[in-house]
């Protein structure tokens, strides 16, 4: 008996320890909401508080943070219900101050389910009140400040959704409330080739941390063509670690329609004359930078990223050339009889579109004529520009899931010869092309360089481009590329800085590559096309690679089976015994050797 009762007081002690050692006022109440039991910090809080319902005898009563009348509905609400229920009240304490207290509560029945009391939590929150009201304050501060600009400011995650916009963006948008932006993508409000040339710019940034500057076409909500000046900065914590993407956006034709502007018409030239070097000039030193560092002993990580450099800047610079050509007003009587690959001009101009195509889950494949010579006679960034034009059209009035483009020569007659360059949609519609869905820069551009615009009359849909040009050399491309010899690569990683320089490293060794991040988007391309390999990282979101494999391998069909190469970064992970039994045929460790990596794929294309 003395034991058993030593017991109980060890427990009692034990269960007043763990009560006072809380940060949360616990009670206990009768069934009148009479205290019988409070911890410190219970009666730490009702001592700050100066006016408190009390009973008769004096005690506090439960729940103790109310109204009267509030507590005879909360009491009714406990009676009937018995469930726990919540309540916040602001009373004040004995200064005269408000307090913010929070109370939680529940009815105890006995072991004949009749009401027997009630137990109760209570927790002074006026701090996490203070500090949400703060925010609430900083962030109608933050509206104040974008809502004030005349520019366009956006803060977006490294996906391209909009977290917060201003209201020159919801005017953009074409909506009146700047919060039905938010949660919305850059694909919303942007064609596909657009919104790549944003996301591409995005992971850029978030690579690199290096603030981006570039020109944007685009049309407002009312379907006006604009040209947008767009900067985006990386957003880090106060742990350095990145959060976001901040984004500004100003319309440079309002700019240049402003009457503040006091420009007379013959300045303008010279001053976007002037504009357009100084643009090209730092490029041309940020380029010539990043093929130095190329050809230094650095560490591989600091390769891959200088290589990521010079193509980003090389490809900037392309396009940066085509938008200032045509917002300036430049001639073409520059480089107007130099001569240049055709199958390299149409090539680069591809490259800008790849990830569009690949973001609007279609493919492209380039085609070339056997006899295409490797050099031809002409205004090449004439011709280049025309491409671009032919490409951009492409994108938006081809709607197929596969599409080609190529280059045809005919009429070879001693060193001239007939070039068309041209995008066909083999199951497009031919009735609806003509002349007048065509860009008017797409127009001009071809115009300019003397050239034809011309419409397959073959089954589909076909357009592009003639011109006469001198062949200056005879000799054939080493390598012709046709539609049977291109293999595909499905490629799955989830990293975009990563899955940026492989794509661009596989479609340099000549492989058409699909993009994933994820199992499920994996599954969902294989589903859609078919690929010749699959390059897949272990650790990917939502469904990793392994659960990947299983589903691929248990929906082969007969004798149909695809390669699958696996890569990751975790040793753990590189136990080949488990990953073959899974169904992988390669496994690669990162950092990747480009090497070992050329060599394991062409194994499997030989």
């Amino acid at each position: 008996m003395a034991r058993a009762d030593n017991d109980l007081k060890k427990q009692n002690s034990f269960y007043s320890s763990v009560l006072d050692c809380s940060d949360v006022g616990l009670y206990r109440a009768n069934i009148d909401g009479e205290c019988v039991f409070a911890n410190d910090i219970c009666n730490k809080i009702a001592g700050c508080v100066s006016k408190l319902q009390k009973s008769d005898s004096g005690s506090l009563k439960g729940p103790f943070c109310v109204d009267p009348e509030s507590r005879r509905v909360f009491m009714d609400r406990l009676f009937s219900e018995g469930e726990v229920h919540g309540f916040e009240s602001l009373v004040p304490n004995v200064s005269g101050e408000p307090l913010h207290i929070a109370e939680d509560a529940k009815l105890l029945l006995d072991e004949y389910g009749q009401p027997a009391g009630i137990v109760g939590a209570v927790r002074d929150v006026s701090s996490f009140k203070n500090i949400e009201k703060e925010l609430s304050l900083q962030k109608e501060y933050l509206t104040a400040v974008m809502d004030n600009s005349p520019e366009s400011v956006f803060i977006e995650d490294f996906d391209g959704n909009f977290l917060k916009v201003n209201k020159v963006f919801a005017k953009y948008a074409g909506v009146s409330d700047p919060t039905l932006c938010v949660g919305n993508n850059v694909r919303t409000y942007l064609p596909p080739h657009l919104a790549s040339t944003i996301l591409e710019d995005i992971s850029n940034v978030a690579a690199t941390g290096v603030d981006s500057h570039f020109m944007l076409p685009a049309k407002d909500s009312y379907g006006n063509t604009i040209n947008l000046a767009v900067q985006h900065s990386l957003l880090k914590n106060d742990m350095g670690k990145p959060v976001a993407i901040i984004g500004y956006a100003r319309n440079m034709d309002s700019l240049a329609d402003n009457s503040a502007v006091s420009f007379s018409s013959s300045e303008v030239p010279f001053s976007m004359s002037s504009l357009c070097h100084e643009l090209r000039t730092p490029f041309v030193g940020i380029i010539g930078s990043f093929k130095a560092l190329t050809r230094e002993e650095l560490p591989q990580i600091a390769k891959g990223y200088a290589a990521k450099g010079l193509q980003s800047a090389e490809r900037y610079m392309s396009a940066l050339n085509t938008l200032l050509h045509a917002f300036s007003g430049e001639d073409d009587t520059e480089n107007d009889n130099g001569f240049f690959n055709p199958a390299r001009a149409f090539s680069k101009n591809l490259d800008i579109y790849t990830p569009t195509i690949e973001l609007d889950g279609r493919s492209i494949y380039f085609i070339t004529c056997e006899n295409l010579p490797e050099n031809m006679q002409g205004n090449g960034r004439g011709v280049s520009r025309a491409i671009f034009g032919l490409l951009s059209n492409a994108m938006s009035l081809l709607k197929g899931k596969v599409l080609r483009a190529g280059i045809t020569v005919k009429n070879i007659s001693g060193r001239e010869a007939d070039f068309c360059f041209w995008v066909e949609d083999p199951f497009g519609d031919r009735d609806s092309l003509d002349v007048g869905s065509l860009s008017e820069y797409f127009r001009d551009t071809v115009e300019k360089i003397g050239g034809k615009i011309n419409f397959g009359s073959e089954v589909g849909a076909s357009f592009g481009f003639e011109l006469k040009a001198l062949i200056i050399d005879e000799k054939r491309i080493d390598e012709c590329i046709t539609e049977n010899s291109i293999k595909s690569i499905l490629l799955a990683e989830d990293d975009m800085s990563s899955q940026f320089m492989l794509r661009k490293k596989l479609e340099k060794w000549g492989y058409v590559v699909r993009t994933a991040s994820t199992g499920f988007e994996v599954l969902n391309c294989l589903k859609e096309d078919d690929c010749d390999l699959v390059l897949m990282d272990i650790q990917m979101p939502e469904m990793d690679g392994y659960d990947a494999v299983k589903s691929i391998r248990k929906n082969e069909a007969g004798d149909k089976r695809i390669p699958i190469l696996m890569m990751s970064a975790y040793a753990g992970d590189g136990d080949f015994d488990k990953l073959s039994s899974l169904g992988i045929d390669e496994y690669i460790s990162k950092p990747i050797d480009m090497v070992v990596l050329k060599d394991m794929i062409a194994k499997y294309f030989d």
